[in-house]
């Protein structure tokens, strides 16, 4: 059958917003028991609401019952949420926030419930002799506002199924912990700390201290604790992990400035120092938004040989590093083509498990054995997220991301991936000269990164015969800490222009209708796009350069946000801004889209989570009756039970198809019929 021609943006496409939400399942974490070598791994499935479901790989069942949520809440954004060790398996439970041990088929609570008190769990370490003992991270939200969540690290008695504190300061509504974990011995454990106002890639520091166990009490307490590695606010040091008794493996950003990427760095009693003989240019690891998400492991039981995830243009590779002589080689073969690799965990030597996602297939769930003095790679897919009860899409309609460097006012390098329409019943446009209307995807954090994995909303758009282009402007991660501090003060401006900017390049205007591009984004990526729509900095000369606009749980209003937002991020503006809301009001004020929605000419789609707690549905209340009141063109849509982000198959289905007619109503139709 001959292609047809249409109208870009009108094609006819077997991706539909049905297919897209019905099988929705992403790969949430892979751990392994280190006694055992059992395999376990979380998928996220929207068919169950969204539910996180904990299987065995053994057995392909799950390891709790139907209704158990294996999903945890601390920082909000969770991870870490399950492990295991020597055939128990142990969970917190996002029902109840209580955690849960199985073994051998049966089920019951470790932490003990208590009604008076609200407390979350994540990131579990059990002791190694004392395997009853588990340390992990505690969330109190007794006094549940974002002052006053008070964090610590507790050891859980999993046999008397009592909770104990281990570290905890008079400062904990300051505080966060991350990554606890003991030395083989026991006899040590590592831990990583900060407090506001930074992040923890920002001045995340490390700790080691001597444990020691009373048999007396069965309790275990901390001495001679010091810091090994990173500074409040300068040096972020992240993912400790011990490599034997006297050493720490961990990742880094110190260095020369200009020249910081976060590598690989050991620490001994003897010295703290770089793994790598010299700075590798690549980020080997991405900022820990989630718990448990660790890029090495190592292959071999004396640790003198690891597995490392580093990024490179925007994409993972895999090097082998041999901790002895500070070398790496490089994993390269055809069967490699994951674009994102991340939750790495050894199994045995040369043997480990990672969840990975490609560009054109469905993530999964991989093991992978290295074979050989060259290491030649050996995967087996474990678990896949793709679809098993929808019929497949046809060959080659998958649009595969082209990865732009983009030169920019003042010559500053700007990181964009472009998808071009892409549907093999269509040869092109049936208009002569047609250029595809394209949508802008911003991403969230504000620094975060946007990956280049198979994202089927991006390819719902391709495959109708847009043009789809990500930016990881100025501030974005996996570039490097130099390129992520561009943002610094700069929220609002930096990230705005070179959104604005990037469409306007030269290599862009060759692909696309510039005239007929939409801006989109989620949490802080939904601020740019009203950032870009409303501000005075952004409109200038500007007045409705994007020719529609969809803000799925944006920020409209930075001064409410420094107050309701939730504790994980309720500082993080203070760097992004240059000051606090009581230093510098002024820019709070003049940098919120809320205060200036009569300048919003651009069409405006709002969606939001009613259950949102990191950005809560004042945020799109506020900026939806400014644009009413100046008799603007908004539509709104609010989803119950949501909270940051989609997680069930009716509000995935419903918040794509909303965008679609959006897009079509707004700037697609109208265009096609002058």
């Amino acid at each position: 059958m001959s292609p047809e021609y249409a109208p870009y943006g009108l094609w006819e496409s077997p991706i539909t917003a049905d297919a897209i939400a019905e099988d929705s399942v992403s790969m949430s974490d892979i751990f392994v028991d280190p006694v055992t070598k059992d395999i376990y791994y979380i998928e996220q499935r929207a068919s169950e609401g969204g539910r996180y479901v904990l299987l065995s790989n053994q057995t392909q069942n799950e390891v709790f019952a139907k209704d158990f949520n294996a999903r945890t809440r601390v920082h909000e954004y969770g991870g870490a949420a399950a492990i295991a060790y020597n055939g128990t398996v142990y969970s917190s439970n996002f029902a109840d926030f209580l955690v849960y041990a199985a073994k051998d088929g049966k089920i019951q609570p470790i932490t003990p419930e208590d009604p008076k008190k609200i407390y979350r769990y994540a990131d579990f370490s059990v002791h190694p002799v004392h395997t009853d003992l588990l340390v992990a991270i505690l969330e109190d939200h007794t006094h549940d506002t974002p002052q006053t969540v008070r964090n610590s690290l507790c050891v859980i008695d999993s046999a008397a199924t009592t909770v104990t504190s281990l570290v905890c300061t008079e400062n904990a509504q300051r505080e966060f912990y991350a990554a606890p974990t003991f030395s083989p011995s026991g006899d040590r454990l590592a831990w990583q700390f900060w407090e506001h106002p930074d992040m923890p890639w920002e001045g995340g520091q490390l700790y080691v201290a001597d444990v020691h166990y009373n048999p007396n009490t069965h309790t275990l307490s901390l001495s001679n604790t010091k810091l090994v590695a990173g500074s409040a606010s300068t040096i972020s040091a992240c993912y400790p992990l011990w490599a034997s008794n006297d050493k720490l493996l961990f990742t880094s950003d110190e260095g020369e400035e200009g020249n910081r990427f976060a590598n690989l760095w050991e620490c001994t009693q003897a010295c703290t120092k770089p793994v790598l003989s010299s700075v590798v240019q690549q980020d080997f690891c991405m900022p820990p938004w989630t718990l448990g998400n660790y890029p090495f492991a190592f292959l071999d039981d004396s640790g003198t040989k690891a597995i490392c995830v580093a990024w490179r243009g925007g994409r993972s590779v895999l090097y082998v590093v041999d901790i002895t002589t500070g070398s790496y080689t490089e994993i390269k073969d055809e069967s490699f083509d994951f674009v994102v690799v991340e939750h790495v965990q050894r199994v045995s030597d040369y043997t480990f498990v990672f969840t990975g996602l490609r560009s054109n297939a469905p993530g999964a769930a991989m093991l992978c054995t290295l074979i050989g003095p060259s290491f030649i790679p050996d995967f087996q897919v474990l678990g896949s997220t793709a679809s098993t009860s929808a019929a497949p899409f046809p060959e080659g309609i998958i649009s595969l991301p082209i990865p732009l460097e983009l030169k920019l006012a003042g010559d500053n390098i700007v990181y964009a991936v472009y998808y071009a329409p892409n549907n093999p019943a269509y040869a092109g446009s049936s208009i002569p000269n047609e250029k595809p209307p394209c949508v802008l995807g911003v991403h969230g954090g504000p620094t975060g990164l946007e990956p280049q994995n198979l994202n089927w909303l991006k390819q719902y758009f391709t495959s109708r015969g847009y043009a789809w282009l990500d930016i990881n402007y100025s501030g974005s991660s996996c570039y490097g800490r130099t390129y992520v501090e561009r943002l610094k003060g700069n929220w609002g401006i930096t990230d705005v222009s070179d959104c604005i900017e990037a469409v306007q390049s030269p290599e862009l205007r060759s692909l696309i209708d510039t005239k007929r591009t939409a801006i989109r984004g989620g949490s802080s990526g939904g601020y740019t796009v009203l950032a870009s729509i409303s501000l005075a900095s952004s409109v200038a000369s500007k007045t409705k350069f994007f020719a529609s606009a969809t803000s799925n749980f944006g920020i409209s209003n930075l001064e409410l946000l420094a107050d309701d937002t939730h504790k994980f991020e309720l500082m993080y503006m203070t760097k992004l801004l240059g000051g606090t809301k009581e230093e510098i009001p002024h820019v709070y004020h003049d940098r919120s889209p809320v205060y200036f929605s009569a300048r919003i000419e651009t069409p405006l789609l709002v969606l939001q989570g009613n259950d949102d707690e990191v950005v809560p549905p004042a945020q799109s209340w506020t900026i939806i009756d400014g644009v009413i009141k100046n008799k603007g063109h908004v539509e709104a849509h609010f989803f119950d039970g949501e909270q940051h982000g989609w997680r069930t198959s009716e509000t995935i289905k419903k918040a794509i198809e909303f965008e679609r007619e959006w897009y079509e109503k707004s700037m697609v139709r109208a265009s096609v019929s002058k």
